[in-house]
């Protein structure tokens, strides 16, 4: 509970049996007491609560009194106020806003404010509808500012002081820039399978820790608006920040660091194609004083006091007058609990003991005891009962009420200390927070772009538009169904002046406007509403708009005179690559000195380097385009005597009067009288016109209908290109499966050749090992029909050319076949004599053919069977076909023999009644994939059972030297103890060492295996 000496709202006073000083005890000896923050910096300015509430009624009563005064004086004034007439050659237009109105400007800008998240942003927005006083009052300021703080930098390279239209081209190149690179991000936060990155690769670490964030995505404000105005100009007066003021600085100061943390992450996403600048650029600007954020992130505890721990001092006097609680209530307790006591007091009336009187507690006794209690310092109403604070709790009250005044004065001090810290470091504050509004406003110019489906123009400094399918903003904003886009062009191949014809209400005001506006979004970096291709809009400055009238009966003014008076300030501020903009110049005045005017108007205009565009139902301005190479003309497009509000570049629009007010319901005999009375090459130039505007109209659909019959056949190839990829795609998942079907059936066979082996080291009989070869070549024979017979491989030989017959060696036939001599065989070993056929002259362990007259020997693997309807060829081989020798009284059969061999073995033996060469092993050396076993990664164990396999089908494949790849590992542990182990393994190592340079080093170990023996 809270110590509190006045009364609660809800008590009215001497209901309860309280007074107006004596109030219910509110006292709790385990809460701090908690005191209001001062209100001024400045410790002698300080009031007490009773002069704050009497200045304040004074000031209220003042301005009760001036409220009054001054509505007198207004009417008084209204009423004596005369009329002062104003010499039009003196009066003053401000064009500037004028054009900013007229054009809808601020219709933008409202717009771009609503899509904003941070008041620094929208603040910028303000600043830049305010009147050109105030602006001017504004920059000021800040020069003054700049000044003080001896800084020449513009404010073009001032981040923090970046207004939101740039003063020159450069500067909309880095507001679009930063447009760009953030529309990047939030593309890649949408699509993104098509960055080629991983997701790993746009993670960051945030400032504070915790979980990795995506850099992926707009500027992390996390909801919070920055709104710090209202806690600087508590500062500004020389107030005191409290806890919810000082907490808002933090929470800011945290969004501040991970704005630079994001920004600053983009840089580790830079490449060739996505280079990120601008974002970076303006991240890097905000500076955040850590032993600022430190301190006062610590300055609050969780119940947004100042904290105990942080401030010493406050956490002593706290825990002082805690104590100072408790014994004081213990003391009464005691007190009351005594005899002496409890027959003095008055308890008839009932309620509580305990009260407060200006927070000292006292008990109710019986008024003739009142000396006797303690001091007294209030009498019931019946004036029976005094409410006296007993003598022995009196000193450590006073004590408890100096603590008290020592903690408020404590807390009063800290409380101005952090409010001078936030005050050292407000310009450094305010300049990241609007650092802060500048990223902003990034995002709110992409998204404001995105609600006009806008795209990022060119932008150069030689006074062109050129625009596509070009619409009104303002239009797209109110979401209005079929936004018409015209064609813009203006300032390309010398044509400086654009002349704007047509009907009335036919659009080209809102083409006028358009330019306007377009223009103005480019300088603030907002994308525009056209197509993205080729889209360019140049700087202009200044923009300068006369549409509409200025005719004032207050200002004397007609509409002619409004018109001269802004020709005269256009004129004023005409210079290279200014943007003029001029709705029926020369109108309002005898039409022959009107044309005349308009005309030297814009020559003097064009002659500046102004870019111009205008309107006019004047006929010699329309004719100006074939006269002047510096005019173009452009008509509005007007179809079965409606408007359609489409620009046509290069045509010459009528004014289509007649049509106009027929289509507004003017009287049929009105309009044939207004017929009859146009001259007759007034009638022929109309009708002309019509038949131009009526063949254009044709050809423009033949064109339109060539880019949709173009469209489509482009739709077709992209439909038949995505169909073929995904045929593609379907057939790579195809062939993945084949690849997972056949791996898994060769694991199979992998394990019944392990059987076999197995078989073979147990019992490495004659029979077991005859049977054992007809095993493998079984199994070999098996997983080549497999691998044939699977779709991708049969289509592949549908599609080559006619394939050579395969022929099955009798070995490899599980029915073997009866021969008898004089049957014919083929060859189907590699030698001169393959895919020649024979007559069988002699048959055992081999067989002998007669082929072309020669004898030869061959094994059962050598020949087939004479496929049927095959003519075997009769063409000589260029390889040699070596004979293999036999060594006599081998305890091996000449079937064991063949086995070997045909398992790639060699098996040295010699024969007395054999001449050759002993066969060579059919090895290498040389370390390749298929004599190599990886044991990385694996402990000593699982090396040693994995090299122990590849030793035995090495063995059976004939090879004597395998590698095997351990690394080198941490310490080469794994590499040691294999070598360890493969000097005592007796079994399958012949010797080993460290592989050659060549061969990878002594990542790799040798090993010579020992030669099969098969007793």
């Amino acid at each position: 509970m809270r110590l509190s000496s006045t009364p609660e709202s809800s008590e009215r006073a001497g209901s309860s049996g309280y007074s107006i000083l004596r109030r219910p005890l509110a006292w709790d000896a385990e809460n701090d007491p908690t005191f209001a923050a001062p209100t001024q910096l400045d410790e002698s300015l300080e009031k007490s609560s009773n002069q704050v509430w009497f200045q304040q009624k004074q000031e209220q009563k003042t301005s009760n009194s001036s409220g009054r005064s001054s509505s007198s004086d207004w009417n008084q004034g209204a009423a004596s106020k005369t009329h002062e007439r104003k010499d039009e050659e003196t009066q003053q237009i401000d064009l500037t806003q004028r054009t900013l109105d007229t054009l809808d400007f601020p219709i933008v800008l409202r717009a771009l404010a609503d899509v904003c998240d941070t008041e620094p942003a929208r603040d910028m927005i303000r600043r830049e509808l305010l009147s050109p006083d105030d602006q001017k009052a504004l920059h000021n300021k800040k020069e003054k500012k700049k000044k003080q703080s001896s800084n020449d930098e513009s404010d073009e390279e001032i981040v923090s002081d970046m207004p939101l239209t740039a003063v020159q081209v450069d500067g909309v190149h880095r507001r679009y820039r930063a447009v760009e690179e953030l529309q990047r991000l939030l593309f890649l936060q949408r699509e993104a399978e098509y960055s080629g990155r991983k997701k790993n690769d746009y993670l960051y670490m945030p400032p504070r820790g915790g979980k990795k964030r995506d850099v992926r995505g707009p500027p992390p404000f996390g909801g919070y608006s920055l709104d710090m105005a209202p806690i600087f100009e508590i500062v500004d007066k020389g107030q005191v920040l409290e806890g919810p003021e000082i907490y808002d600085i933090v929470t800011a100061l945290n969004v501040l660091d991970d704005l630079r943390a994001w920004s600053q992450a983009l840089l580790d996403l830079n490449s060739e194609d996505d280079n990120f600048v601008e974002l970076p650029r303006l991240g890097a600007s905000i500076d955040v004083n850590e032993e600022l954020k430190e301190l006062l992130e610590n300055a609050l505890d969780d119940e947004g006091r100042l904290s105990g721990t942080t401030f010493p001092e406050i956490g002593s006097l706290r825990a002082s007058v805690r104590t100072l609680k408790r014994d004081i209530l213990g003391t009464l307790d005691e007190l009351l609990a005594s005899p002496g006591i409890q027959s003095k007091l008055a308890v008839e009336s009932g309620g509580a003991l305990y009260s407060e009187v200006n927070g000292r507690i006292v008990v109710p006794v019986d008024l003739k005891y009142k000396n006797a209690v303690g001091i007294m310092h209030d009498v019931s109403r019946s004036g029976k009962t005094a409410f006296c604070e007993p003598t022995e709790i009196v000193g450590p009250t006073n004590e408890l009420r100096q603590k008290e005044v020592e903690l408020r004065s404590e807390e009063a001090r800290i409380w101005r200390s952090l409010t001078e810290q936030v005050q050292e470091n407000q310009e450094e504050l305010e300049q990241a927070i609007a650092v802060a509004g500048q990223l902003d406003l990034v995002h709110a110019r992409v998204r404001l772009g995105t609600m006009v489906e806008g795209v990022v123009p060119h932008v150069g400094d030689e006074g062109i538009m050129s625009l596509k399918n070009a619409r009104h903003p303002v239009l797209l904003l109110r979401k209005l169904d079929n936004v018409v886009g015209s064609d813009i062009d203006l300032g390309a191949n010398g044509k400086c002046c654009l002349v704007l014809t047509g009907p009335n209400s036919g659009g080209k005001t809102i083409i006028l406007k358009l330019m306007g506006l377009v223009a103005l979004m480019a300088r603030a970096g907002i994308p525009v509403p056209a197509q993205s291709e080729d889209a360019r809009v140049d700087f202009f400055a200044p923009v300068l708009a006369d549409i509409g009238d200025i005719q004032s009966v207050d200002g004397d003014l007609s509409t002619f005179s409004g018109h001269m008076l802004v020709c005269r300030e256009v004129l004023a501020n005409s210079k290279k690559n200014a943007l003029v903009l001029m709705d029926e110049v020369g109108s309002g005045t005898d039409p022959a000195q009107g044309v005349a005017i308009a005309q030297a108007l814009l020559e003097a205009l064009l002659d500046t380097g102004t870019r111009v565009a205008i309107t006019t139902h004047y006929m010699q301005l329309k004719q100006l385009a074939s006269a002047d190479d510096r005019f173009a003309v452009g008509g509005m497009q007007f179809v079965n005597g409606r408007p359609t509000y489409k620009l046509l570049p290069g045509t010459v629009g009528e004014s289509f009067a007649l049509s106009v007010a027929e289509r507004l319901n003017i009287p049929s005999h009105v309009i044939a009288r207004a017929n009859e009375l146009l001259d007759s090459e007034t009638r022929q130039m109309g009708d002309l016109i019509q038949d131009l505007e009526d063949q254009k109209n044709l050809v423009d659909q033949q064109v339109a209908e060539l880019a949709e019959k173009k469209r489509e056949m482009l739709m077709l190839e992209l439909e038949m290109k995505k169909q073929q990829e995904k045929l593609e795609q379907k057939q790579l998942v195809a062939r993945r499966d084949e690849a997972r079907k056949f791996a898994k059936k060769l694991e199979e066979k992998e394990r019944v050749l392990e059987d076999i082996l197995e078989k073979l080291k147990s019992d490495p009989s004659r029979k077991v090992v005859a049977r054992s070869w007809d095993d493998v070549r079984f199994v070999k024979r098996d997983a080549i029909n497999e691998a044939e017979a699977l779709p991708s491989i049969v289509a592949r030989k549908m599609m080559a050319a006619p394939p050579e017959v395969e022929l099955v060696p009798l070995a490899e036939l599980r029915n073997k076949p009866d021969l008898n001599i004089g049957d014919t065989l083929m060859v189907c070993k590699k030698g001169m004599f393959k895919g020649k056929h024979g007559i069988i002259s002699e048959m055992g362990n081999q067989i002998t053919l007669t082929i072309n007259g020669m004898s030869a020997r061959f094994k059962y693997q050598d020949l087939a069977l004479v496929p049927e309807g095959f003519a075997p060829s009769t063409k000589s081989s260029t390889s040699n076909n070596n004979n293999t020798g036999r060594r006599k009284g081998s305890i091996l059969s000449k079937r064991d023999i063949q086995g070997l061999e045909e398992m790639g073995g060699s098996a040295k033996t010699s024969s007395s009644n054999s001449g050759g060469d002993a066969n060579k092993s059919n090895t290498s050396t040389m370390r390749l994939d298929s004599n190599t076993i990886d044991v990385r990664g694996s402990n000593l164990e699982e090396a040693k059972r994995t090299s122990t396999a590849f030793f035995g089908r090495a063995t059976m494949s004939n090879r004597s030297v395998v590698y095997i790849l351990h690394g080198h590992g941490t310490g080469g542990v794994l590499k040691q103890k294999l070598r360890d182990w493969l000097r005592s393994e007796r079994q399958w190592v012949k010797r080993y060492a460290p592989a050659d340079a060549a061969d990878g080093g002594d990542a790799f170990t040798l090993v010579e295996l020992k030669k099969l023996k098969l007793l």
